[in-house]
């Protein structure tokens, strides 16, 4: 099988393209990404590329299927180009693929798009409703990239993985640069149980999509949860219990003049729960994870501490 996958030379793509590497079952990986990358992999054609641009087409001829990784994880002050880079750019690549006759397509979404609520229940389906976030980019930009692939594209050619946070000794996003800080907040004094998928667990959820023929959403989850304050405590930092408002005040003042890289909606995901199930997966994959959420974070602590 030959497959695209845009986004490669993130720490997502590194994994899979790695898998893929020594997996007969794939001839050829086209990867794109904007950045500079000196790769070994011998399968891999690299391309330096946006996913707006209009000659992404030329890249999609021959190919069996696209996997599509490219987002904006960590958010910037310049929500026009977060959305041109996640919307408009996941709109420009299916349209290329479509025109240059890709059957398959594998979207990134996240358990994110479910928000983080109070009233959520115990765990989030596949049908449960998006109800994202009310102003966070993350969320909002999810939800509109299910949006068009379901618009562009028939059921039989789409699937849609929706991991929940993702962590691992590659890993570098600004979630786990929370763990960094050396207070951490217990909002009103909550204790919120969270869930984490490890890096080479979904990596072999792409894949066992491309095998399995895969049709539809799923949830990509870690097994079990574990507690705010369990991660707090692993990480050797200290736990505060503060007010939401205080907090919310502090970040959104701090935001507003980039001293920070945490955006004030983020403090959400650790106020509520927003635990996914993945019997799906389970069920019409076979995708069973070889790491709990425990264990995802703490290979990505042991992997820090090292250094």
């Amino acid at each position: 099988m030959d497959v695209a996958i845009t986004g490669a030379a993130g720490y997502f793509g590194r994994k899979l393209i790695a898998l893929m590497e020594k997996d007969e079952f794939y001839d050829r990986v086209v990867g794109i990404s904007r950045r500079q990358w000196n790769h070994g992999f011998t399968k891999l054609e690299y391309h330096r590329m946006d996913v707006r641009d209009e000659g992404i087409k030329k890249l999609f001829e021959g190919v069996d299927a696209i996997i599509h990784l490219a987002f904006v994880v960590s958010p910037t002050h310049d929500k026009k180009e977060m959305y041109d880079i996640d919307v408009n750019g996941t709109r420009n690549v299916i349209e290329a693929g479509i025109e240059a006759g890709v059957k398959k397509f594998i979207i990134t979404s996240s358990t994110m798009v479910y928000g983080a609520w109070e009233d959520n229940p115990e765990w989030l389906t596949e049908d449960s409703p998006k109800r994202g976030h009310p102003t966070y980019y993350y969320n909002k930009h999810k939800i509109m990239v299910e949006e068009v692939a379901e618009e562009l594209l028939d059921e039989k050619n789409l699937v849609i993985l929706r991991p929940c946070l993702v962590v691992g000794p590659s890993v570098s996003h600004f979630y786990v640069d929370l763990l960094k800080m050396p207070v951490l907040p217990l909002v009103d004094g909550r204790n919120p149980r969270m869930q984490f998928v490890h890096e080479d667990d979904v990596a072999r959820a792409y894949d066992l999509a491309l095998k399995k023929d895969a049709r539809g959403v799923y949830n990509i989850v870690g097994e079990s949860v574990v507690r705010w304050k369990e991660i707090i405590d692993m990480a050797g930092k200290k736990a505060v219990r503060m007010p939401r408002w205080l907090i919310r005040n502090l970040l959104k003042i701090a935001w507003w003049l980039h001293a920070t890289k945490f955006p004030p909606e983020i403090l959400d995901f650790v106020t509520y729960e927003w635990v996914a199930s993945g019997e799906k997966a389970k069920r019409d994959l076979g995708f069973e994870p070889e790491h709990s959420s425990m264990e995802a974070i703490l290979s990505y602590l042991q992997y820090r501490n090292s250094f």
